[in-house]
């Protein structure tokens, strides 16, 4: 079992948080036991900076990453031109790399990749984080020997392909720190009501907009207690500082945070987007959250608000009712009743798939035809 060669996989994903992080986390899991994995990722200008820090920690496990550059603002011409190109890069690869499995993340820098893959005879799975499917993922699930799901909800969309439910892969730190040393690592209070307001890796300026304006009506009292972990994203960010700064409440403000199991740690709720990923670090810490879906994108994060609502763990607020009133009585009803947070908290974690990362390594490894113990035993061999 020793002498098994190494298992070479290559990972295709979208460049958002909520793409990455979860192929990051498999590729991880996966160098540590012992294969050769190369990442390829939509790489964005203004999102450049979380890139680099979310890639940090698998660059020192050893994961190969090759960025993919990608222009926001580029025309339908332009992007066919890049999945042709992609399809080039992917057949060289295949060449030099050839890897035993190609995994697909979701977003449209996949598509070319896995059906290349495809026409060469890998194998193949994709990892839809939402509840309901991408576009691209739900084309591709009628090509790939595999889909694997993070919500059993979202099997009955894939019309009989072969599916398997992993759960939604977290950050390993997500839901360990304690409260006090949170505190410390943001400079702020850990007996303080605590919000958190998130809009995804590349910002939500609703969501900002709506918390500014919320700020500017708290009572002194509110002023004087409450404190903000405020993500703003980029475009935002001095906007945001220079608000909070005239209000005076107590507040950390970037423009991406690479330290979340920090905010979540010292936070009592949550103002967000509905994201996959930031729904399945919700649910690890049991944190409750008013929820404010951004409604393009084919309405996937409508859905996974849905859920989280149904089962108890959130307030779901669409964008156009999101006023800055409703926002802040939502906050008030959920920082004023520690009973009802704490069940709604509750309700969040029964969400989590605590080894989902796990679980979907192991899929990838069997799609391989790499026994998993044949796997380990040749990394300790080493």
């Amino acid at each position: 079992m020793g002498s098994e060669p190494p298992l070479n996989i290559l990972l295709v994903t979208e460049g958002s948080g909520g793409h990455l992080i979860p192929a990051l986390q498999v590729a991880s899991t996966l160098a540590a036991r012992g294969a050769r994995i190369k990442v390829w990722f939509a790489e964005r200008r203004q999102t450049a900076g979380l890139t680099q820090a979310l890639t940090l920690e698998a660059r020192h496990a050893g994961v190969e990453f090759d960025p993919i550059p990608v222009d926001a603002s580029a025309g339908l011409i332009s992007r066919l031109r890049q999945c042709s190109t992609l399809w080039r890069r992917a057949e060289r690869c295949f060449d030099s790399f050839s890897p035993d499995a190609v995994i697909g993340f979701g977003g449209w820098v996949s598509a070319p990749v896995l059906l290349a893959a495809k026409r060469h005879g890998i194998r193949c799975l994709v990892h839809e984080q939402n509840v309901q499917l991408g576009k691209a993922n739900r084309l591709l699930s009628r090509v790939v020997n595999r889909v694997a799901v993070s919500f059993t909800e979202t099997q009955a969309q894939l019309k009989g392909a072969s599916s398997i439910v992993t759960g939604m892969p977290v950050r390993d730190g997500i839901g360990r720190l304690p409260r006090a040393e949170a505190a410390r690592r943001l400079g702020l209070s850990p007996d303080r009501p605590t919000v958190l307001v998130l809009g995804g890796s590349q910002g939500a300026r609703a969501i900002n907009a709506a918390m500014a304006e919320a700020v500017k009506h708290l009572t002194p009292a509110e002023a004087a207690s409450w404190q903000l972990v405020h993500v703003t994203g980029t475009a935002d960010e001095d906007a945001v500082r220079a608000l909070h700064a005239t209000t005076g409440v107590a507040a950390w403000v970037g423009a991406y945070l690479a330290d979340m199991d920090a905010a979540y740690a010292l936070s009592d709720v949550a103002v967000a987007r509905a994201g996959a990923s930031t729904l399945a670090e919700l649910a690890r810490c049991g944190l409750p959250a008013v929820l404010i879906p951004y409604p393009h994108a084919g309405g996937h994060q409508r859905a996974n608000a849905h859920l989280i609502e149904a089962a108890g763990g959130g307030v779901l607020l669409e964008e156009a009712d999101a006023s800055p009133e409703r926002v802040l009585a939502a906050l008030r009803r959920l920082l004023g009743n520690a009973e009802a947070r704490a069940e709604m908290g509750e309700r969040m974690r029964t969400l989590s798939a605590a080894d989902a990362a796990e679980r979907l390594t192991q899929a990838i490894v069997e799609l391989a035809g790499h026994p998993a113990e044949a796997l380990s035993s040749a990394h300790a061999a080493r």
